[in-house]
């Protein structure tokens, strides 16, 4: 007999590079608190898409999958996700800015992204499947068992712009929307690491004879994938420091802005900034379903939503350990001006450095701790 917590609740879980591993943190306090946890529709953008596939492959129980995820975070360091060898580094820039140089012209083989994430590649084949082609293992497997409705990733067309879901498992509706759609697919490794390629920074990767890179560009409503699979509650865990949001505007520079600050802020605006968008428009539209006649709510939607976040701002927590960073690497970031900012949130989505994976996987533990009371009255619902 399925557990009632389970029925109809939906994982959503958002970009953020390395501070995904945040995510693992919340779910690994979850199963320990609450027994036979499973959402059986899960959704994932970004670096979530790694957490997703995962979960959704995992034969086993749910509580299992997310020790073995926690693992997975764990033996994660900087060189098995890109490339920190000085040579590549001193190749590869070199080749850019010969190319700008050139007006675009390029000598040798073409650049494709400041970082190699080939390493990543290797490393989520050995996890997850046995080629980055194929369907990865387990999730079919749990559908079929009734473990998992469905699993949806989601990338960004970059030759049309489009927001793209690539959905595995039983769903209740498609949907086309001028700048997002849903596509059925057989989930693979490169249907990860496209959702999860970092704009400029990891190379797009090919679906479908198309280019694709980070799903959080245009994903302009994240929770809206698990919406139209079938959730009526939906779980975000968000890697935004909730304090952002209640204390005082506080400046984390002092001289002139540096470019790691602003190239945060933009990414920020794709990971975190349209999760609180549409939050915000799901709950005005739950407060419009209770005031409008019966007939009217046909129409609309009824979603429960509840959002996770971190008690403490993971860029400052990031600058904590930037100098255990391979050296070429270390370097490359403070020359976009990391240590001018008391907040690198840059630095933090490619802060895969061990000691900082654990504390943020501990900081999860701890945050859905103190959160136990509003979870327990949610998967009530």
């Amino acid at each position: 007999m399925s557990n009632p917590i389970n029925a109809d609740l939906g994982l959503a879980m958002t970009g953020g590079g390395a501070r995904a591993a945040y995510q693992v943190g919340v779910l690994r306090y979850m199963c320990k608190k609450f027994d036979g946890l499973r959402p059986p529709i899960i959704t994932g953008v970004s670096a979530g898409a790694v957490n997703a596939a995962h979960l959704a492959a995992y034969q086993g129980s749910f509580s299992e999958s997310v020790e073995q995820l926690t693992n997975l975070w764990l033996e994660l360091t900087t060189d098995k996700v890109f490339r920190t060898d000085s040579s590549y580094f001193f190749i590869n820039f070199f080749r850019w800015g010969l190319s700008f140089i050139l007006g675009g012209s390029h000598i040798g083989p073409r650049t494709r992204g400041l970082l190699d994430s080939d390493p990543l590649r290797k490393f989520l084949v050995k996890k997850l499947a046995t080629k980055a082609t194929e369907t990865i293992p387990g999730i079919q497997e749990n559908i079929d068992r009734g473990h998992l409705r469905v699993l949806g990733i989601t990338s960004t067309n970059y030759g049309t712009g489009k927001s793209i879901t690539w959905v595995q498992g039983k769903t209740e509706e498609h949907w086309e929307r001028p700048r997002r759609r849903s596509v059925n697919a057989n989930i693979t490794v490169d249907h990860v690491m496209a959702s999860a390629a970092l704009p400029l920074v990891f190379p797009a990767v090919k679906l479908n004879d198309s280019w694709h890179g980070d799903g959080g560009i245009r994903s302009i409503a994240p929770l809206s994938p698990a919406m139209h699979l079938g959730a009526k509650r939906i779980i975000a865990i968000s890697t935004r420091y909730r304090g952002g949001q209640i204390t005082p505007d506080e400046s984390v520079i002092k001289e002139y802005v540096p470019a790691a600050q602003i190239i945060g802020i933009l990414l920020d605006s794709i990971f975190l900034d349209l999760l609180d968008y549409d939050a915000a428009n799901m709950s005005r539209i739950n407060e419009l379903y209770e005031e409008i006649s019966e007939e009217s709510r046909k129409q609309f939607k009824q979603i429960q939503l509840l959002i996770l976040r971190p008690s403490e701002d993971l860029g400052k927590l990031a600058s904590q350990y930037e100098i255990r960073l391979p050296l070429p690497f270390r370097y490359f970031t403070r020359g976009f001006g990391t240590r001018d900012t008391k907040s690198p949130d840059s630095l933090s989505l490619l802060m895969f450095q061990h000691d900082y994976l654990r504390r943020l996987i501990e900081l999860g533990e701890q945050d859905a701790e103190q959160n136990s009371l509003e979870i327990e009255e949610f998967l009530k619902i």
